[in-house]
């Protein structure tokens, strides 16, 4: 399926001259002689992209930008203005009002083709849906590679298994990658200067971390530490900081795969300020109960009591009594090396 562009410039030579390079490309084509007929086409049938002359009568270039962008409809298709200045105030003025790129007059056609291609590949990439798996992690990351400022990242991600205990980094190493986890499980935890372990997060399949330490440009604050035999996936740290810092755009699209774990950690510290033992051992509970593996709907929730203290954020002797009162109150079953949570609405309840 070609992609639809709108032209909207006054000279019809030069109007009919651009729809006829764009036509040769494969693209359809709307065209438009005013600024006026201009918004209410692509209101009326929003195209992929638009190219839009500066210099019109009646309502320029940047009128047309301006009421374009206030429509929900409309806002978020590209738009690239064709001018013949290139004073650095005008170029300013149209960034500011949210333009995507310029072409300046005089240009030849494969110029045009080209910034529109590129224009194109990147509102592509950024309407994509990508999950949190390493498939369409390797994908978002051979799109982006494709557009200008990105061809330096690299070609394949390195992976490695890590062992039951193993550490993957430790507190006070200077970061090198961020880490996804396609299997496994991972915790991340700081020691105290009474040699506790405070757990920061456990990751599971599709979580990210190890990110903040290179985002600060600090040695890592924390250590992480391999729960179950994992396949760990690595981007580079210059990587991670090329999609971070290179294109705005890319940045959000990328961030928004990061922001699970930037959410769990805002509400585990809320959670630590705020709720009592009880209502913190329940969330864990309920929290490592979603994300068991279960083939007959029996979730077993094997996590060693060490680490399931540092998840709720208090002593084993505290959680132990805490679980035992769950046990006594009908809510839990205890085993040897797990525990099984029986009746959930009333376990939701408490943690509220």
């Amino acid at each position: 399926m070609s992609h639809k562009i709108l032209v909207i410039e006054d000279n019809i030579e030069m109007c009919q001259n651009i729809a006829s390079i764009l036509k040769l490309g494969r693209y359809d084509v709307l065209t438009s002689n005013s600024g006026k007929l201009g918004i209410e086409l692509a209101q009326e049938n929003p195209p992929d992209l638009i190219l839009c002359d500066i210099m019109m009568p009646e309502l320029d270039g940047y009128g047309v930008l301006h009421i374009l962008s206030k429509d929900p409809g409309t806002s978020n298709i590209p738009f690239i203005f064709l001018t013949a200045k290139t004073e650095l105030r005008d170029f300013r003025a149209g960034m500011n009002l949210g333009a995507d790129d310029y072409i300046t007059k005089p240009f030849d056609g494969l110029e045009l083709l080209n910034v529109i291609e590129l224009r194109l590949k990147k509102n592509d990439l950024i309407k994509t849906t990508f999950r949190n798996t390493i498939t369409d992690i390797g994908d978002f990351i051979y799109k982006t590679k494709q557009l200008p400022n990105f061809q330096k990242l690299s070609d394949q991600l390195r992976s490695r298994v890590y062992k039951k205990k193993e550490f993957v980094f430790v507190e006070g190493e200077q970061p090198k990658y961020v880490y996804f986890v396609d299997r496994g499980l991972i915790k991340t935890f700081k020691s105290t200067n009474e040699g506790k372990e405070l757990i920061t997060g456990l990751h599971r399949n599709g979580d990210f971390f190890g990110f903040v330490s290179l985002l600060e440009d600090k040695p890592t604050n924390e250590s992480a530490l391999v729960m179950k035999e994992s396949q760990v996936y690595m981007i580079p740290q210059q990587d991670f900081l090329t999609l971070i810092y290179a294109n705005k755009e890319i940045a959000r699209k990328f961030i928004s795969m990061l922001a699970s774990n930037l959410y769990e950690a805002e509400n585990k510290l809320l959670e630590l300020a705020y709720q009592s033992v009880r209502q913190r051992v329940a969330t864990v509970l309920l929290k490592l109960n979603n994300q068991t593996d279960s083939t007959n709907g029996d979730h077993h929730i094997t996590v060693a009591r060490k680490d399931l203290s540092g998840l709720v954020g208090t002593t084993t002797e505290s959680l132990n009594r805490t679980l035992v009162d769950f046990k006594n109150e009908g809510l839990i079953e205890i085993f040897d090396k797990s525990v099984r949570i029986v009746q959930h609405s009333k376990l939701e309840r408490e943690r509220n």
